[in-house]
């Protein structure tokens, strides 16, 4: 039988749990908590976006015209509608400030998801002039690597990586393509702009690729890339400006350490006060 003396001093001695920190205003600050790739990427339903996803929506009726060899007006008609939704987008954010990370990722991803399905189309279609097998291959293997390794690109680096000179050539020779294939020209036209548009498409993806090692091997992305890619926190950075009146406070610098430097300094130089001696016998702190 234990001794209720022992008993009653392990009791004394346990540690009790300690209480979380309280600020100086008596309130204990909120527990820091991770930030999710949804919250750097910002809002996600404003008008900028929102073109991104009528871009995305009009490539369904687009591809159907395409499938069944379908009216040519209805079919341009509807390919203007979505280059002006592609042109305005990016203006729009720029003129109401509502530049995000989400609108950072819409808008190439609805530009490769037009490019697929319209291939796609082509490829599988009833109607000559197709396209090869090989070449849909080709476009939906390079599309989705470089939508997998710009995705990682994006959480290590905080960065969106744009398409470079040869992405761009690679794209518009990728169009003139699929336009010739939709207005049935000649065989060896379209073949030429098939094994052209191959080279563009494989020179460009070994760019991607040697970006992605890149910033595998060193945390960043080169020079170069660095220029012409974006932040993801763009968005948010303003959002923030405009929330605490627009401008930071004089003596802060954008990640706010001078202003916890200078408080810590304060705190510090007043528990040495406290602690000074007095007639020779030092104060507890």
């Amino acid at each position: 039988m234990p001794c209720p003396g022992r008993v009653l001093f392990l009791s004394r001695s346990a540690p009790m749990p300690k209480s979380p920190a309280r600020s100086r205003s008596g309130t204990v600050p909120p527990a820091e908590s991770e930030e999710t790739p949804t919250d750097m990427l910002g809002r996600f339903w404003t008008i900028p976006n929102a073109l991104s996803l009528l871009r995305m929506a009009v490539v369904v009726p687009i591809t159907a015209l395409v499938w069944t060899d379908g009216s040519l007006e209805w079919l341009f008609g509807l390919i203007v509608f979505g280059a002006m939704t592609d042109f305005l987008d990016g203006r729009v954010a720029r003129w109401s400030h509502a530049v995000s990370g989400w609108g950072k990722v819409l808008d190439p991803m609805a530009d490769k998801f037009a490019a697929v399905m319209v291939i796609s189309a082509l490829t599988f279609r009833g109607v000559e002039p197709t396209l090869p097998l090989w070449f849909f291959a080709v476009v939906m293997a390079r599309d989705l690597l470089i939508l997998a390794g710009g995705m990682l690109i994006a959480r290590q680096t905080g960065r969106v990586a744009q398409s470079g000179a040869l992405g761009k050539a690679a794209v518009a020779s990728l169009a003139l393509t699929v336009l010739y294939a939709i207005l049935g020209a000649d065989p060896a036209v379209l073949d030429y702009c098939v094994w052209f548009s191959t080279a563009l498409l494989v020179g460009s993806f070994l760019i991607y690729l040697g970006r992605y090692a890149w910033v595998e091997r060193t945390g960043g992305l080169p020079e170069q890339a660095q220029r012409e890619s974006t932040p993801l926190r763009e968005e948010r950075e303003e959002a923030g400006g405009q929330e605490f009146g627009g401008a930071k406070s004089p003596g802060t610098s954008s990640s706010g350490t001078a202003s916890s430097q200078k408080e810590g300094v304060s705190e510090t130089s007043h528990s040495e006060k406290q602690a000074a001696p007095e007639n020779g016998v030092p104060r507890p702190s």
